[in-house]
């Protein structure tokens, strides 16, 4: 490609929207450029970069898929059925036609795919059958605010495939997880795998992003749901209970200086209302209790839990800021860390105005159920086993979903067995958000000067500069170089532009162009100036630079 003909508009500064390195290089690069909140149009080297990138992706994931697109303008009805019409609410695009028909801009493809084999694929002997689509996929992000990691509108490769077995889907999604691996340290991409029970999910590394995540050695977790081991103090032997006025103590920190111990010897409470029943949790007073492992404990949406309204407090036998857990009412769910449990001569609420209890012993004064883990995560953390916890943040890229009947199911799409009776698919699939993965790759490949991709990477390897375009010997010089790595299926820019040599060799380090040659003073010689992009610059023959840029990409 001639860049005399090509549409590269690059910014020597980065525009104020921008505020993560990868967002900054899309668009300083002329990748692409913003088309509204958390929307974005491809410019020619951005459409050029992902669509080589979609295509490695495709070679390594879904060569053994059939491809098919499903509809992104999908009917309400079939969310419905799957449950994800409510369960999705704003975070969905939802449109309605002139009928007042509604349906949804496609979100994700489990829904569209089973409607597309309902009815069809009907039998054990069709099984497995693997499909997939390279689509757009779009969710109304609240604030987006990080580029192309959270945009509203995606470009995904996302298949699925069907068994009749569940070992089989298992295999499946092992070798998928297996695949990434290797595929995401091929590539140097800083990442992270969190598995739950439905999906491996993996996450892109980087800094200054809104996904906080913390890892250990072996595992990673999504930061506030990672298990902690608490350090408790020192033991004590456990000392008579006794009620203390403590006036103004409302606080932990007020109650500790008081008092005069520390705040781990107290146990801090937190009046809820969970789906509407009164539930008492207690955590150490130096930790916070965390709502997403409640939520998990008590097997309910986070959205379900609230504060419990002062009236109801003093209903379940208590005064606001001063709850205990002894002689609360039996209406009253009383949920201990089990910090807790190991910790000899609490202080606790006394259950009325300016009173605390001291010398309280789980077990011996008071009970409740015992939680494993409650607590909120803080740097120097340790987990259960004593691996230190590690922070940061990142941004997801690819999901690897494990066996599942569930969407089967509830849409009612089934086949039929070798015994022949209907049996819900077992489904297992792969997802690569192709847009977060470029923002990764730009993530993890740059520097100071711009984009640093390796050969390979991006959608042009290498680059002949033109010094003077003014020189004829110089254009005719380029001009064959240029023809000869086209002939060797190198893929290579022409920087013809009637432009000053200095914006030529900014514009090459900014858009990442690894082999570059520059045709020069010289060029009556027949003599280059070869390098790559961050090394030293030689003066060679021309067709060694040929040559050696040719033998670079066919080891690539």
């Amino acid at each position: 490609m001639k860049l005399s003909k090509y549409y590269l508009p690059t910014l020597r500064e980065a525009p104020a929207e921008a505020v993560t390195k990868a967002h900054t290089l899309v668009l300083r690069s002329a990748m692409a450029r913003s088309a509204g909140v958390g929307v974005f149009s491809l410019l020619p080297l951005g459409e050029e970069t992902v669509s080589r990138l979609a295509e490695e992706l495709e070679a390594k994931f879904f060569a053994e898929g059939l491809k098919v697109s499903a509809a992104s303008l999908q009917d309400r009805a079939i969310w419905e059925q799957s449950g994800r019409w409510a369960r999705y609410g704003s975070d969905m695009f939802k449109v309605a036609d002139r009928y007042n028909r509604q349906s949804v801009l496609a979100a994700e493809s489990e829904e569209a795919f089973l409607a597309l084999v309902s009815g069809e694929l009907k039998s054990y002997k069709q099984l497995p059958a693997f499909f997939y689509e390279e689509e757009k996929r779009f969710q109304d992000v609240k604030k987006p605010k990080y580029g192309f990691a959270d945009a509203r509108e995606r470009r995904v490769l996302d298949g699925y495939s069907y068994f009749a077995d569940a070992q089989e889907a298992a295999a499946f999604s092992e070798d998928m997880r297996a695949r990434a691996e290797d595929f995401l340290a091929e590539e140097g991409v800083r990442y992270h795998c969190i598995e739950t029970d439905e999906a491996y999910s993996f996450y892109a590394m980087a800094e200054g992003y809104e996904e906080a995540l913390a890892w250990t050695e072996k595992d990673a977790y999504f930061r506030e749901l990672a298990p902690v081991t608490y350090p408790a103090p020192a033991a004590q032997d456990a000392q008579e209970a006794e009620e203390i006025h403590t006036p103004g103590a409302a606080t932990i920190r007020d109650l500790s200086e008081m008092i005069g111990i520390e705040p781990a010897r107290c146990a801090k409470a937190v009046d809820l209302s969970v789906a509407g029943k009164p539930v008492f949790a207690f955590v150490p007073g130096d930790r916070g209790l965390n709502m997403k492992k409640l939520a998990r404990y008590l097997e309910v949406d986070e959205a379900d839990i609230d504060m419990l309204d002062e009236e109801t407090i003093e209903k379940m036998g208590s005064f606001p800021g001063f709850t205990g857990p002894i002689g609360l009412s039996d209406e009253a769910r009383i949920i201990v860390d089990r910090s807790l449990t190991g910790i000899a001569n609490l202080v606790v609420g006394a259950n009325k105005f300016d009173h605390h209890i001291q010398n309280v012993n789980y077990g011996r004064d008071f009970g409740g159920e015992v939680a494993d883990d409650l607590l909120t995560v803080e740097e120097g953390d340790a987990t259960p086993g004593g691996e230190p916890l590690s922070f940061g943040t990142g941004f997801l890229i690819a999901t690897v979903r494990k066996p599942s009947s569930f969407y089967g199911q509830a849409m009612n799409v089934s086949y039929i067995d070798q015994s022949g009776k209907e049996a819900p698919f077992v489904a297992s699939g792969i997802c690569w958000d192709t847009t977060a993965l470029f923002a990764a790759l730009l993530e993890n490949h740059s520097d100071e000067k711009g984009i640093a991709f390796p050969v390979g990477m991006g959608a042009y390897d290498a680059v002949i500069t033109v010094v003077n375009t003014k020189k004829a010997e110089q254009n005719e010089l380029a001009e064959a170089l240029y023809e000869k790595l086209r002939a060797e299926g190198v893929r290579v820019l022409l920087d013809d532009r009637a432009e000053r040599a200095g914006v030529k060799f900014n514009d090459r380090d900014l858009i990442g162009i690894p082999l570059q040659i520059s045709v020069g003073k010289r060029a009556a010689e027949d003599v280059v100036e070869y390098k790559r992009r961050g090394g030293e610059m030689e003066e060679i023959d021309a067709e060694a630079a040929v040559s050696r840029a040719i033998s670079v990409c066919k080891e690539a």
